[in-house]
């Protein structure tokens, strides 16, 4: 323990109270309750200390961290699950107008004989077209997919939040 101790000293230094560097140990006295003052560790070296008390309870707080960090991550990709949804929609409206004024330019020029037919485009053009369309379809399917997931967590959600 005095090992974890003089480690995390050194490489944190001796913060005191109320600053923004990481502390090895908090102490709460002032303005909370009875049942929560104390002397507290920081989360990082909450591992070390149950090893060095005992495997049995290392084992134990190792379940109890890792469920924690579980909650903490589910959450967090919920929330990203929906900003990635809702900004994802703009996005491919945005795609999908853009694909739509490059089949009109085409389009106009065939019309305004430019082109004699739509088939004289050279190879370049065919490689981009099948590229947007292939994109256009993985975009779709990615889209869709992603209001799949966010309609199953949601009830997830719901119903672990109750």
């Amino acid at each position: 323990m005095q090992e974890i101790l003089e480690f995390w000293m050194n490489e944190y230094g001796g913060a005191k109270s109320g600053s923004t560097s990481k502390q090895a140990f908090y102490e709460l006295t002032k303005g909370v309750m009875n049942e929560f003052k104390g002397i507290y560790i920081h989360a990082d070296l909450v591992h070390f200390v149950a090893e060095w008390c005992s495997v049995k309870y290392a084992f134990y707080v190792k379940d109890i961290m890792d469920s924690i960090d579980k909650k903490v991550h589910e959450k967090l990709d919920e929330e990203e699950l929906e900003d990635t949804v809702e900004n994802a929609k703009p996005l491919f409206e945005e795609e999908v107008g853009k694909m739509c004024e490059k089949q009109l330019e085409h389009e106009r020029e065939i019309y305004y004989g430019y082109r004699d037919s739509p088939y004289e485009l050279d190879q370049w053009e065919q490689e981009d077209l099948k590229r947007e369309f292939r994109e256009y379809e993985l975009a779709k399917i990615a889209f869709e997919a992603a209001e799949k997931k966010l309609k199953v967590w949601g009830r997830f959600v719901q119903k672990y939040c109750e």
